[in-house]
């Protein structure tokens, strides 16, 4: 099942059969080979628990469990059995950036990097479309692993919309009334495959709907974070929700910035290593590539403590997080060169020019007098940005009351109900 060399494994995927053997567990696909990991070299194991330890090493989209049979992990079955349909071998590179993967002679090559954001997607998806993910999944790794190697014997695969949804769609989609589930999905659908053709048709009605979609999905992100932000919780669960929302991380600066990775590595060989000092979210900005670090601590974090009876001083939770992520920022300072040079293309256009520090934390003070010393402690800061939740929800409702569309002229040809 398992070939272990210094600088690769081999991996033979079979699964437990029912006359209590083994059989392939995927179709054509007989052996997949992993390069050393950024860990370190394999070592040859010569105990079961030496391989347990081995199989533990693994990326979490690589079955750990022999049981269950060794190669791709069960909920990315469908990379495996694309790339089976085409390939008797695949070969995962470490390192080398995101290159689309390539194919020959029965060799499918593809990057460790490329992999991950396509495990990435091909989750989401799951998480997204729940009755629909298998035959999503299904097209997402045919397009993304067959496609782009060999685009005349596998052309790309497009969503096709029911005949009960176009039925839906004619019927009442020019009336104010709910539609159901499944018709809306099939209309997405037809939307979308036919986006190119209402652009040169009617662009100002794909306009109004454009500001429409981006509208309510940023309302339902207000809406998700108000109920969050009521809830009182910790660190990890708002870490979660901004890893799950990375757009409103970019409200934060006061350029256009965007999000990179979450829980970057600012010190040591590599920004993805192991140990040392992190910061919870990297970003950059998208003009210049210029780094930012953002420190995310709870809503619930006090902002100031009495420094004599007439006058409030920042808290020590807020000063320990402010030196905390100045730290984080002069580590990734001092050591940029090297995790340049050791980086697998997370960094790829990004400089430490001059890195940004942003701290979230808690919620602006109520009295006068707070909001005085708090406003006059965080101004006087160098190098670092202290923003409130309350803060970062008002930045959010000013953007979707901007994005809120005019009303149409009667008439005209913006005047089509949705």
């Amino acid at each position: 099942m398992l070939h272990v060399f210094p600088d690769s494994l081999r991996i033979f995927p079979f699964k437990p059969s029912a006359d209590n053997g083994y059989e392939p567990k995927y179709g054509g696909l007989e052996e997949i080979y992993v390069g050393e990991l950024r860990t370190g070299p394999y070592e040859k194991p010569t105990t079961h628990d030496d391989v347990v330890a081995l199989l533990e090493r693994l990326p979490d989209w690589l079955e750990r469990n022999p049981l269950n049979g060794l190669g791709f992990s069960s909920q990315d079955r469908f990379i495996a059995t694309a790339i089976a349909s085409l390939a008797k071998r695949v070969v995962v590179v470490i390192g080398g950036g995101d290159k689309p993967p390539s194919y020959e002679d029965g060799l499918y090559v593809i990057s460790e990097l490329y992999l991950k954001q396509l495990v990435k997607g091909m989750r989401s998806i799951s998480s997204r479309y729940q009755r629909q993910a298998r035959a999503d999944r299904a097209l997402f790794a045919h397009n993304a692993l067959l496609t782009v190697v060999d685009r005349d014997k596998f052309p790309t695969k497009k969503k096709r919309v029911s005949a009960e949804a176009v039925f839906e769609m004619v019927k009442v989609g020019r009336v104010s009334t709910s539609i159901p589930r499944a018709a809306r999905h099939g209309m997405v659908n037809m939307v979308t495959d036919n986006v190119q053709a209402i652009a040169e048709e009617a662009p100002e009605v794909l306009y109004e709907l454009a500001a429409k979609i981006e509208s309510a999905t940023l309302g339902e992100m207000i809406v998700k974070y108000k109920e969050k932000l009521a809830q009182n919780l910790n660190e990890t669960k708002w870490q979660s929700f901004f890893e799950a929302n990375t757009f409103i991380l970019s409200m934060a600066f006061a350029v256009p910035t965007i999000f990179v990775q979450e829980t970057p590595y600012v010190h040591g060989k590599r920004v993805s290593g192991h140990g040392g000092k992190y910061s919870d979210f990297l970003m950059r900005g998208q003009g210049t590539g210029n780094v930012a670090l953002i420190e995310i601590k709870a809503p619930g974090t006090k902002l100031l403590a009495s420094y004599r009876p007439e006058q409030q001083g920042p808290s020590s939770e807020l000063t320990g997080a402010i030196t905390q992520v100045l730290g984080q920022r002069r580590r990734l300072i001092t050591g940029w060169a090297h995790l340049k040079h050791e980086d697998d293309g997370t960094l790829e256009g990004m400089e430490a020019y001059s890195p940004q520090a942003l701290v979230l934390i808690g919620k602006l003070p109520v009295s006068k007098p707070d909001k005085e010393a708090f406003e006059a402690f965080r101004h006087v800061l160098k190098d670092v940005t202290v923003l409130t939740f309350d803060e970062m929800l008002a930045r959010l409702e000013y953007l979707h009351k901007a994005l809120a569309v005019t009303p149409p002229v009667p008439g005209s040809a913006s005047d089509i109900p949705f």
